[in-house]
């Protein structure tokens, strides 16, 4: 079955991913903030409003994944922010996490950079957690 990136269903089914990875396990078991992903509103890709997933990670396990409230976008520690097409492209492999947030394609909203870039291992596990979700992006076919 087919998860809507960016919605409560895909976001457990990435918690479920991350807690399965014992990879993701060894290379965040230092990290323990949480994360809100934004993905921009784009009405030619059928996103007419900002789409935001939360992830409560701690010590290479994620404790709870959910649509972003308004309260988690103000307080979480990290916050990256790109377009529906970035955010393609980093879940399908073609672009690597931290080198589209050294171009400016990702957007660090909110966090420290020299922390982030201690885990380049971390954020890579995280990425193939989500490709390896079966997601469709708003407009597709299911």
């Amino acid at each position: 079955m087919a998860h809507e990136v960016f919605t409560d269903d895909w976001a457990i089914a990435w918690m479920s991913e991350l807690n399965q990875s014992e990879s993701y396990q060894k290379a965040a078991q230092t990290w323990e903030w949480p994360l809100v992903l934004v993905m921009e509103a784009d009405p030619d890709e059928h996103i007419p409003a900002e789409r935001s997933v939360y992830v409560e990670l701690y010590h290479g396990r994620c404790l709870s994944a959910h649509v972003a409230s308004a309260e988690d976008l103000a307080t979480a520690p990290y916050v990256i922010t790109a377009d529906p097409y970035t955010w393609r492209e980093v879940m399908e492999g073609k672009l690597e996490a931290i080198t589209g947030l050294m171009r400016g394609r990702l957007v660090l909203t909110r966090g420290n950079m020299v922390v982030l870039a201690r885990y380049v291992a971390a954020a890579s596990e995280l990425v193939k957690a989500a490709s390896r979700i079966e997601s469709v992006f708003p407009g597709e076919a299911q």
